[in-house]
């Protein structure tokens, strides 16, 4: 039988907004900011806690994610430094029993508790790879769980990559996981926002 191993979800969500023109994270979709539709998927899911990581210069944000079921709220002064540095972030402050941390985007609010399910009961029951990762009908994507000896290679990472070197760097030690449904976009520009709202409706 195989041991269940201590998993902590990581929510990233420094971003400076740039190519939205507004903090996106305070955006509303069916009656909850993106960034809370991400934190229910968490806080709801199996993994042993959450921990967000966020721009402590966007207003009401930090109130925002403070909510019961966050373990952990990182404030990223540095987020002008690009993805690599809110992805440090989350593992600087993860529990030191923690074996695996599992990633998440701030801007994917259509991601649910069912695919970080998926996710760590994959890794729980073959613990043979060091990266699993989400597929929507063949599209790689979030979330991306990263076993412990992974950790130092993110730590390498720098720039706005995240962990997309990693992955693409141990291609042969990564898993993919088919969700079976379409892909939960980012929401990066206002078109992306235009085209959530319009899924409120149809």
């Amino acid at each position: 039988m195989t041991l269940q191993k201590n998993t902590w979800a990581i929510i990233l969500a420094a971003g400076q907004s740039k190519r939205m023109g507004a903090p996106k994270m305070m955006l509303r979709h069916k009656g909850k900011t993106l960034i809370h539709h991400v934190i229910d998927a968490a806080v709801n899911s199996k993994a042993d806690g959450v921990i967000i990581v966020i721009n402590p210069e966007v207003d009401g944000l930090l109130a925002e994610v403070s909510v019961p079921g966050v373990s952990k709220v990182f404030l990223n002064d540095q987020s002008d430094s690009g993805l690599s540095m809110s992805l440090k972030s989350g593992l600087y402050v993860l529990p030191s029993e923690a074996e695996a941390a599992i990633f998440l985007l701030g801007d994917q609010p259509l991601v649910t508790t069912r695919e970080i399910n998926l996710l760590l009961e994959e890794f729980q029951g073959n613990q043979a790879y060091s990266i699993y990762q989400s597929s929507y009908r063949g599209k790689k994507g979030h979330p991306v769980l990263f076993q412990r000896r992974m950790f130092d290679r993110l730590l390498d990472v720098k720039g706005d990559k995240g962990g997309r070197e990693v992955i693409r760097q141990f291609s042969g030690d990564t898993q993919t996981v088919e969700m079976g449904r379409s892909h939960p976009f980012d929401i990066d520009t206002k078109d992306d926002y235009k085209r959530l709202l319009r899924k409120e409706v149809s």
